[in-house]
Order: structure tokens, then C-alpha cells, then sequence
């Protein structure tokens, strides 16, 4: 991953006392631009709280996460709602 220089941007942070894991990533340097992107338009998210809120957005929306397919492209993926 690229490290840029977050100095003097205030960032949305999740409480203070929550426990947190913490988990190591590998992303395409594309993929990982993308989603700090998209963490900065949604109020200047932190990279783990956009995917948290990300997860509890697609939760809520459709049930569930969606399963993807094991194809070596990728690109299909397979639906489910939660019981």
C-alpha cells in the first residue's frame, strides 16, 4: 500500500473504548486509491471505518455480504439474503 501524507486532515474515527482487530491487507495500489477515496467523499473516513460502514451498508441492504464466485476473473458474483 501507498502511504500519503494524511497531515492536518481531521478524520472520522470510531469511539473510543470499541476493540478493534487489527488485520493486515494486500490490495492492488488502484483498489486501495479507490477506497480512500471513497473513505475522504464519505466525510474523511478512516480506511477501516469506511469498510466497516461499507459491510453494515451491505448488511443492511441486502441481508447480508455478498458471496463471491471463485472464478479466476473475479467478476461474477452470487447473491444470498440472510434467513
Amino acid at each position: 500500500m501507498t502511504m500519503g501524507s494524511n497531515a492536518g486532515i481531521k478524520r472520522n474515527r470510531r469511539p473510543k473504548g470499541v476493540k478493534v482487530v487489527e488485520l493486515k491487507v494486500r490490495l492492488e495500489e488502484s483498489t486501495e486509491q479507490r477506497l480512500r477515496d471513497a473513505g475522504m467523499a464519505s466525510g474523511s473516513l478512516s480506511l477501516s471505518l469506511y469498510l466497516e460502514r461499507l459491510v453494515s451498508q451491505l448488511e443492511a441492504e441486502r441481508g447480508g455480504l455478498p458471496v463471491l464466485s471463485p472464478t479466476l476473473d473475479g467478476t461474477e458474483v452470487t447473491t444470498t439474503t440472510a434467513a
